[in-house]
């Protein structure tokens, strides 16, 4: 909903707009990045957020049997894998198109990593203990 009243505020704020009620062709290509920017940011938002869903509901269920240890624990780890693999297609080749190619500092990389690597390890280790 903060990303809606984001965009509608930025949008009355646009300079094009209060020019012309017409879109012109850099106010069309602006809005466009704007929202494959967003669309960007929501896919990962909702990538992480079922990723958490999922991590939660594996370690904090209580007793469960070793199948449906392993079941959590192989989606666990996919969505680490998919969490991954979409950081880096965004931030290596999608958003590079719509600004310039984007130069983060280590830290903001270690966050990323440990993030990634954390979902995955304890997807493993779910599944090495039904195992």
């Amino acid at each position: 909903m903060a990303i809606i009243v984001g965009i509608v505020f930025f949008l009355i704020g646009f300079p094009e707009f209060k020019k012309s009620p017409k879109l012109t062709k850099k106010a069309k290509k602006d809005i466009t990045y704007i929202m494959s920017t967003l669309l960007t940011l929501v896919i990962f938002v909702v990538i992480v957020s079922w990723n958490i869903h999922t991590s939660g509901d594996l370690f904090l269920e209580g007793p469960l049997i070793p199948q449906m240890k392993l079941h959590w624990g192989q989606k666990v780890l996919i969505l680490g894998l998919v969490e991954g693999l979409w950081a880096v297609i965004s931030l290596k080749w999608l958003l590079p198109i719509f600004f310039d190619p984007l130069d983060l500092s280590k830290k903001q990389i270690l966050v990323l990593v440990s993030g990634i690597a954390l979902s995955m390890i304890s997807g493993i280790y779910a599944m090495l203990e039904a195992s």
